[in-house]
């Protein structure tokens, strides 16, 4: 369910939402982790992972960006997970659930980055160009996702201990 809804809120902002890097498919894929554990957190990331990008119509399938999609994306879960081990007031939640976001989304931003450069056989110079000419992108990204997680992680995941939507 989650891998789907991963998938599902990732073409909806496709659909809906002209603001590139602007998405809800790392939150979705952290409440995995905090809901289901480790082990089936992963297997929703790198399920949504082969659905959304593996088959998506603007361009998918490119097996090193795909890996390396699946890679940076192994890590939303992970964080879910500790995340969800925390006890902290509501502030301190909201913060860590936004410091979370930031270094997830930096983590991703910087593994699918560099992957299609190396992939392609790009020298040092090449890929150093490539990653300065994906900043505006990548800042987007993770303000974005910092701010996201700050303001809807724990209300997300209030919502779904109060529907008793654990495994």
């Amino acid at each position: 369910m989650f891998a789907a809804a991963a998938t599902a809120v990732g073409y909806l902002k496709m659909a809906l939402v002209g603001i590139p890097n602007v998405e809800l498919f790392t939150l979705t894929l952290f409440a995995a982790g905090t809901t289901l554990g480790l082990s089936k957190g992963i297997s929703a990331s790198l399920t949504a992972c082969l659905l959304f990008f593996g088959m998506n119509p603007q361009g998918g399938l490119f097996p090193p960006l795909l890996i390396s999609q699946m890679i940076g994306a192994m890590i939303f879960p992970v964080a879910g997970v500790v995340w969800g081990r925390l006890h902290l007031n509501l502030w301190w939640r909201r913060a860590i659930a936004g410091l979370f976001g930031f270094l997830v989304t930096l983590w991703y931003d910087l593994v699918t980055n560099l992957a299609y450069p190396f992939s392609a056989g790009f020298d040092l110079t090449q890929v150093c160009v490539t990653l300065v000419a994906g900043i505006p992108f990548a800042v987007i990204h993770i303000v974005s996702n910092t701010v996201i997680f700050f303001l809807l992680a724990v209300p997300l995941q209030n919502l779904i201990d109060r529907r008793h939507l654990t495994v």
